[in-house]
C-alpha cells in the first residue's frame, strides 16, 4: 500500500486546551466540534479540521507539533512532535494541555476510516474511528 502525503493548513496553537486526559485527536469539518474552533475563525469552508492534544500536564515546557499527515488506504496519519522540558529545567509551575489544529482538503479524507496520532518515534499516542457520516 502506498503513503500519500497530505498537505495541510496550520491553524495555531494553544498552551490552554481544556484537555484534561492524556494525548487526543479529534476530528470534524466542524472546526468548534475539535475543541479547538477559536484557533480557525477565518478558516474557509470544505476542510476536515484535526486536532491533536498532548493532554494535561503540571508546567509549562511541553508542546506538541503536526509534522506531516499521511494517508494510507483507509488511514489517516498524523505523525506530531511531543516536545517536553529538559530534566532539571526551570518552568512555569502552571497546568497546561497542549493542543495544535490543522485542516487538510475534505476530499483528501473521502474513505477513510481511521485516524491515528502517532509521535516521533513511530509510537501510536491517540487514534479514533472516523464515520463517513462526518466527511
Amino acid at each position: 500500500m502506498t503513503v500519500q502525503v497530505v498537505p495541510f493548513v496550520d491553524h495555531g496553537k494553544t498552551q490552554q486546551s481544556a484537555n484534561d486526559d492524556g494525548p487526543k485527536l479529534a476530528l470534524s469539518t466542524d472546526a468548534q466540534a475539535t475543541g479547538l474552533g477559536e484557533l480557525a475563525a477565518d478558516a474557509p469552508g470544505g476542510r476536515l479540521f484535526i486536532a491533536v492534544f498532548a493532554g494535561a500536564k503540571r508546567t509549562g515546557g511541553f508542546a506538541i507539533e503536526v509534522k506531516r499527515v499521511a494517508r494510507e488506504g483507509d488511514r489517516l496519519e498524523i505523525h506530531a512532535r511531543f516536545a517536553e522540558p529538559p530534566k532539571n529545567a526551570l518552568v512555569t509551575q502552571v497546568l497546561t494541555s497542549p493542543a495544535q489544529l490543522v485542516s487538510i482538503d475534505r476530499r483528501e479524507a473521502s474513505g477513510v476510516r481511521a485516524a491515528i496520532l502517532t509521535d516521533s518515534s513511530g509510537v501510536e499516542r491517540a487514534h479514533v474511528a472516523v464515520r463517513q457520516s462526518e466527511l
